[in-house]
């Protein structure tokens, strides 16, 4: 074999060599190109599907909302209709009120027209009243007079009582009392007789212990309130009992 033969024959191994290099570099490089398709792919698939369970998540939210949102409506329409009635009723306890407000001013005026009313009645019932006291107090003396000229011409069988003739200084009461019962009018004991002692406690000055004091001086003298005399001028009377002649009219 000559010298270019082995030349070529190593040319040729050379080639073969670098050839079987290259393809097996090539063979290593779609490998590792492969693999990393394939984990990317792996990787995508792994990002995917985790798109794929945020997004089925996000659709049960956007599910959940929907039907909150839903049910929201159904109350905002309730609240609504609610509000709705609420403004109705109003308007009709607005107008209720107006019309109160009329009746309470018509009643107002009316009861003013009544209380008006009601004073002038008893303004001409005292009146009536008075005119009947009046009246009264005109017979009793009338009857008075009647009885004391009876008296007088004897035909009425009577005894005279001095004692109501006296003043009520002789009752033994404060100077106060004896004013205020003189600005009363009551200035002699027989004046006392037809009062009472609620009248008498009524009167200024005129207490209980001035009452007890009356009337044990009145009972030491056999009179009493209440006693049935009668006045002549300033001199009283009472009428001879058929029983006794002493003891008429006592309560």
């Amino acid at each position: 074999m000559n010298d270019n033969s082995i030349f070529y024959f190593y040319l040729v191994v050379m080639i073969s060599g670098i050839v079987l290099i290259i393809k097996g570099l090539r063979n290593q490089y779609v490998e590792n190109k492969k693999k990393a398709a394939a984990d990317a792919a792996e990787s995508d698939k792994q990002r995917i599907d985790n798109l794929v369970s945020a997004f089925g998540s996000l659709l049960e939210k956007i599910s959940a909302d929907n039907e909150k949102y839903t049910a929201l409506s159904y109350q905002v329409s309730r609240l609504r209709n609610f509000v709705n009635e609420l403004e109705n009723r109003q308007k009709e306890l607005e107008d209720s009120n107006c019309v109160l407000s009329d009746i309470n001013t018509e009643l107002k005026r009316s009861n003013t027209t009544l209380i008006n009313k009601a004073k002038e009645l008893r303004e001409d019932i005292r009146q009536r009243e008075d005119t009947i006291r009046d009246m009264a107090n005109y017979v009793d003396s009338i009857k008075s007079i009647k009885t004391g000229l009876e008296i007088a011409v004897n035909n009425i069988d009577a005894e005279e009582i001095p004692f109501l003739s006296r003043a009520i200084t002789d009752l033994g009461i404060t100077p106060s009392a004896r004013e205020r019962l003189a600005k009363e009018g009551i200035l002699y004991v027989g004046e006392l007789i037809h009062l009472n002692e609620d009248y008498l406690m009524d009167i200024w000055g005129v207490g209980p212990v001035t009452i007890d004091r009356i009337k044990n001086k009145l009972n030491e003298n056999s009179v009493w309130f209440g006693m049935d005399v009668i006045r002549i001028n300033d001199r009283w009377y009472r009428r001879k009992s058929t029983n006794n002649g002493l003891n008429y009219g006592r309560e």
